[in-house]
C-alpha cells in the first residue's frame, strides 16, 4: 500500500514535466550495463512461521545486469542474511577448573539465501518502478560464535543446526535518484522457503552431560520484508544526460 502511494505520487510529478520530446535526463537515455546495491531489510513472518518468530532484520546485496539499453529488462543476482533470533551469554574459554578467560558467546538464528531471476523496470520520469521474481537456495542456520553482533564472528563460529532448500521470492520497488550515479532504493518483497526445520531463540541448550539440546520447530517459513538501500551505477564515467538507475 505504501509503495502504491509512492508510485501514485511520483507519476503526476513526472508527467507534469513531460513534453512530446523526452527531457535530456529522462529514462530514455542509455543506462550503464552493471549496477550494484545493498539494502537493510525488516522482515515480518506470516502464517505458521509467525507463531514462532516475531520479526527479522538483515542485510542484502544485489547486482543488476541490464539486458537492453534502457534498463527495462535486467538479470538480478541477490543474496544476503536475515536474522530472526539472537541471544548472548558470557562463557568460559577453555576447560580449566577455574575460568581464566570469559568471552561473549553469541547464538544467532538466520536465513542465508542466494537467488537469481529477471527484473522489469518502468520509468516514471527520473524515478523508476521495478518488479522482479527470483529462484534460488536458502539455508536456515543456527550459528554460535564469539562477538556480540547480529552475525557471530565466522572465523570462530560453529554451525549447530541447519536446513536448506529452494526459495522463491518476488518484489516491487522504486529507485529514486539522489546523485548522478546513485539512487535510493525502497521496496517490499515476499519470500517463500517452503516447509523447513529450524531453531528459534532459546531452542539450543547446553545439557548437563556436555551435549547440546535442540528444540526443533517445523512449519512453512514465509515472510514479507520492507527494504531501504542504495543502488550505484558501475562502469565508465556516466554522461550528464544519463538517467540515474
Amino acid at each position: 500500500m505504501a509503495l502504491a502511494g509512492l508510485v501514485a505520487a511520483a507519476a503526476p510529478a513526472s508527467a507534469a514535466g513531460q513534453s512530446t520530446t523526452p527531457p535530456a535526463n529522462s529514462a530514455a537515455a542509455p543506462l550503464p550495463r552493471w549496477h550494484v546495491g545493498g539494502t537493510i531489510d525488516a522482515g515480518q513472518p506470516v502464517g505458521a512461521f509467525k507463531r514462532h518468530v516475531n520479526n527479522a532484520v538483515g542485510l542484502h546485496a544485489y547486482g543488476l545486469l541490464r539486458l537492453d539499453r534502457f534498463g527495462v529488462i535486467s538479470l538480478r543476482f541477490h543474496g544476503g542474511w536475515l536474522n530472526y533470533g539472537r541471544e548472548g551469554q558470557r562463557s568460559c574459554l577453555g576447560t580449566a577448573p577455574h575460568c581464566r578467560v570469559t568471552v561473549n558467546l553469541t547464538t544467532a538464528n538466520g536465513i542465508l539465501s542466494v537467488a537469481v531471476g529477471p527484473q522489469l523496470a518502468m520509468p516514471l520520469g527520473r524515478v523508476r518502478a521495478y518488479s522482479y521474481g527470483l529462484v534460488g537456495m536458502s539455508r536456515f542456520a543456527t550459528l554460535s560464535g564469539l562477538d556480540g553482533r547480529l552475525v557471530p564472528d565466522l572465523v570462530g563460529a560453529s554451525e549447530n543446526y541447519a536446513d536448506g532448500g529452494v526459495v522463491l521470492s518476488g518484489g516491487v520497488g522504486l529507485q529514486i535518484p539522489v546523485h548522478r550515479r546513485t539512487s535510493l532504493d525502497v521496496g517490499v518483497s515476499y519470500e517463500s522457503h517452503g516447509t523447513r526445520n529450524y531453531l528459534i531463540k532459546g531452542g539450543l541448550t547446553d545439557q548437563p552431560d556436555g551435549s547440546l539440546g535442540f528444540d526443533i520447530k517445523r512449519s512453512p517459513a514465509n515472510l514479507y520484508a520492507v527494504r531501504v538501500g542504495l543502488t550505484i551505477a558501475m562502469g565508465g564515467r556516466p554522461r550528464r544526460t544519463a538517467a540515474t538507475p
